[in-house]
């Protein structure tokens, strides 16, 4: 599969649909087939958010099956949450919709709501679990006052009150940040809230220390004096920066080093709105998160971004001043992928209505197999040249 994908002319023929609407990664989503799930949106680029006949997503699908992994896999990498089917349903609706009472008990029992969707779809976990697959949708943005074509939210659909708040607990802590910090809804987020996960050291206490100069966080401050290379990247450590709460906002914990001061006082979502450094009033060149690692975007740098996405390039414009003409005196910019996507179409159909014999002309012959040439090749062949089977009559199409 992952060689297909690779060697694969027309990328976009993995979203492809059948005639009932039904993609590659709907019918995997369907049958459980985890490892071509994760080749088609890995390597294939697939639109996890492509509906059937019934305006289905493959999340609504893998929902309905409980098929816990594949929720996993397209919740991690973006896909729509909140996209209804004909009945007005969202994924979340179909998750409450067919949970078991044995599921709830369970689902009491748990006391730490991340542990329950940190190990949604991992192995060994309950491959049947209803209730948990909607607490980790409701935990990862699914929105719980959408109504169906009955008037329904997802609530209205839990008939057990200790669920019911469990969903709005895991769908506050989603809005407040403790839940998921980037954009792909990766579930190593869910670890990270906002007292951060615990020390890799003595696993008790929450990590708050950063180092320099590899920007990495794993230790608590007990640990940290401790340790003399970073435990991820075994870089020697120059110094040791305990993590306070963000200057600005107060609310959550700072998580941005600013280069080259080397300070750590404003969060992700306040450093975008921040051009010096709130303790030592100098500039900043670079951001660095350190819940990720990479460099963020500077204010500077954003105002930039706009103004250029504002002004279309010099390159554009003389792009469409070359478009042909169009009858009614404007510019034909269509998007030349979808040109070639068409020509590529028609070359297939114009295959499929080709002589497989000559290659020249139409089929306008069939055997009584079922397959076709044309006149010229059919009258001289005595088996047929694709099933091998003796030709009995010819049949001429008019």
């Amino acid at each position: 599969m992952k060689i297909l994908l690779a060697k694969l002319p027309r990328p976009w023929i993995v979203d492809e649909k059948k005639d009932d609407g039904y993609t590659a990664l709907h019918l995997a989503a369907l049958n459980n087939h985890v490892e071509v799930a994760e080749q088609l949106v890995l390597n294939g680029k697939a639109n996890m958010d492509l509906q059937n006949v019934n305006l289905q997503t493959a999340l609504h699908l893998a929902v309905e099956r409980q098929h816990t992994q594949i929720v996993r896999l397209l919740v991690r990498e973006g896909a729509n949450l909140n996209i209804a089917d004909k009945d007005g349903d969202t994924p979340l609706h179909e998750a409450l919709r067919h949970h078991t009472i044995s599921q709830l008990r369970q689902l009491q029992d748990v006391q730490d709501v991340g542990k329950l969707l940190m190990g949604l779809g991992a192995q060994g976990s309950d491959k049947k679990s209803s209730a948990s697959i909607a607490c980790y949708l409701a935990g990862n943005g699914a929105d719980l006052t959408i109504k169906n074509k009955k008037g329904q939210t997802p609530l209205d659909l839990c008939p057990d009150p200790n669920l019911c708040r469990t969903l709005a607990k895991c769908h506050k802590e989603k809005q407040s940040g403790e839940m998921d910090m980037g954009p792909h809804q990766n579930t190593q987020n869910v670890q990270i809230g906002a007292s951060y996960e615990e020390c890799h050291v003595c696993s008790d206490a929450k990590k708050n220390t950063l180092f320099l100069p590899c920007a990495h966080v794993t230790c608590c401050s007990s640990c940290a004096p401790r340790v003399k290379k970073c435990l991820i990247c075994r870089e020697s450590i120059t110094q040791r920066i305990k993590i306070e709460e963000c200057l600005v906002c107060s609310d959550k914990k700072a998580s941005v080093l600013f280069k080259p001061c080397d300070h750590v006082c404003v969060c992700v979502h306040c450093s975008q709105i921040v051009k010096k450094c709130l303790k030592c009033r100098s500039p900043i060149e670079q951001m660095v998160s350190t819940l990720c690692g990479g460099t963020l975007p500077t204010i500077t740098e954003i105002e930039a971004d706009v103004e250029s996405i504002a002004k279309p390039s010099t390159s554009e414009t003389s792009a469409n001043m070359q478009a042909p003409l169009m009858n009614n005196g404007g510019r034909d910019t269509t998007n030349t992928n979808d040109i070639q996507k068409l020509q590529q179409q028609l070359q297939d159909i114009k295959e499929q209505t080709m002589c497989p014999v000559c290659l020249d002309r139409l089929k306008n012959m069939i055997f009584l197999c079922g397959h076709g040439l044309c006149q010229m090749c059919g009258d001289q062949m005595k088996e047929c040249p694709i099933c091998r089977k003796a030709v009995e009559k010819r049949i001429l199409l008019y």
